[in-house]
């Protein structure tokens, strides 16, 4: 299919970070043929274009890459947020035990549908049993990087701070991994991809991190972990290993420039230097982080050449809030009040997620040759008018809500601010009833919303 947006203003984000008042952007076979002035690409175009859009008051942008996600932990919306980090071992872990595939696959399809609405294109999800939203990913139309987040830990007696590590879980849980990979790596013509993703250094044995670098490497597959996420992390891998997350994580083999360190608010010096040896990238998810009451020090990170991209998390919806909030930590960290400018913020959410995952090449700006994974925001709607720079109202103001078209590979997943590929009436429902089930299930077995 041809399609052509024409008298947009198209943010660009290539090398230039050109913004192109009245210009227009020309999709071929899933593929951008064409950008530039409307003028221009209308006169070499328009005849051949099978459908033609009018852009005015429209602003066109690459589509967020969020590189860091579970999907399936909307379980815990208005669960968790105001838990601190007591709902990793209290409530993340247990609810493993707890929730079914079919309860798990209701709750992360509703988020993956709110993140395509919210300008997302591509995600890196990282899951227990993510190999079980595959098939939706398929239908919807997405983009995503997929891991089954494998552990080989204990997770009742993790829950008491007891560390055992089970043999026969952790080959259980690489054989799920693998088969996923094998099974899917490749498909929805090539939109989803697999990845081996152990879940944290907690929870990983040094034969579980070995074992998920040596098929990482075998399999051609990226990698990706949590690192750095708290200070009880840090008290644990100073008891059981003696040594740093990030120490332990490279030498096992899991730091490299394939993958993805979620996280990474609390470091110390040292770790700061192991993320840079390693070229490792940093998925920064600041919304959640300030939740948390940390900051990631992301403007060191990138002084330092350290490659970061931004990630949503989980239990939030809208993207939006994840520019906003990287500006907004980073000032706070620094104290400074012009670091993060705006154009550096929507680069991040999209050529620093698009390099993050080895797709710079294919994703993350408009330029011709590039696969049409776009956005349109209507920009004549409260909160975004006056338009006197587009980049900053979109960084500042901008809402999924203003959110009117998004494709990938040139296909139509939204338009008119609606779901084309899915019934969003039946995904809120079927969410709602999985959650009040599992939850009433974990409260049966843990006598409360937190294990103990």
């Amino acid at each position: 299919m041809s399609l052509l947006i024409r008298n947009a203003t198209v943010l660009t984000v290539d090398a230039a970070d050109r913004v192109i008042e009245g210009g227009a952007v020309y999709v071929e076979n899933g593929r951008i043929a064409a950008v530039g002035p409307s003028a221009g690409v209308e006169a070499a175009h328009a005849a051949g274009a099978g459908r033609v859009i009018d852009g005015r008051g429209k602003v066109v942008l690459p589509g967020f890459v969020s590189t860091h996600n579970h999907v399936g932990y909307t379980f815990f919306r208005g669960r968790a947020e105001d838990m601190g980090l007591g709902c990793v071992t209290g409530q993340y872990f247990p609810m493993a035990t707890v929730a079914s595939r079919e309860e798990r696959l209701a709750v992360g399809s509703l988020t993956y549908a709110e993140l395509l609405k919210s300008g997302v294109t591509t995600t890196l999800e990282m899951e227990e049993e993510a190999d079980v939203f595959a098939p939706f990913v398929e239908s919807l139309g997405v983009r995503s990087f997929m891991g089954v987040m494998t552990f080989d830990v204990d997770v009742d007696a993790m829950a008491k701070d007891e560390y055992r590590y089970d043999e026969a879980l952790r080959e259980a849980q690489l054989r799920q991994a693998v088969d996923f990979a094998e099974r899917w790596h490749g498909r929805a013509d090539g939109r989803i991809r697999v990845m081996m993703t152990p879940n944290m250094t907690i929870s990983s044995s040094p034969e579980l991190l070995r074992a998920s670098r040596e098929t990482a490497d075998r399999m051609g597959l990226r990698t990706s972990i949590h690192l750095g996420w708290g200070e009880y992390e840090v008290e644990v891998m100073q008891r059981l290993r003696g040594r740093s997350s990030f120490e332990y994580a490279r030498d096992s083999g899991m730091l490299a420039a394939d993958t993805v360190c979620a996280h990474c608010y609390v470091v110390a010096d040292p770790d700061v230097d192991v993320l840079a040896a390693s070229k490792a990238a940093v998925a920064h998810c600041p919304l959640m982080n300030a939740v948390r009451g940390h900051i990631a020090p992301v403007v060191e990170y990138r002084s330092r050449g350290i490659p970061v991209s931004l990630g949503i998390d989980n239990m939030f919806a809208d993207h939006f809030e994840v520019l906003r909030a990287c500006v907004t930590m980073a000032r706070i960290k620094t104290g400074s009040a012009t670091v993060m400018q705006c154009p550096e913020v929507l680069r991040l959410a999209t050529m620093g997620g698009a390099e993050a995952l080895g797709m710079g090449a294919e994703i993350g700006s408009i330029e011709p040759g590039k696969r049409a994974d776009l956005q349109m925001l209507d920009y004549r709607r409260f909160g975004l008018t006056p338009t006197l720079d587009p980049v900053q109202n979109l960084v500042y103001h901008a809402h999924s809500k203003d959110v009117e078209l998004v494709m990938v590979d040139g296909n139509v997943l939204v338009e008119d601010f609606e779901l084309k590929t899915a019934d969003a009436r039946a995904l809120i429902d079927d969410a709602g009833a999985a959650a009040d089930a599992a939850w009433g299930r974990f409260v049966a077995k843990y006598g409360g919303i937190v294990a103990r």
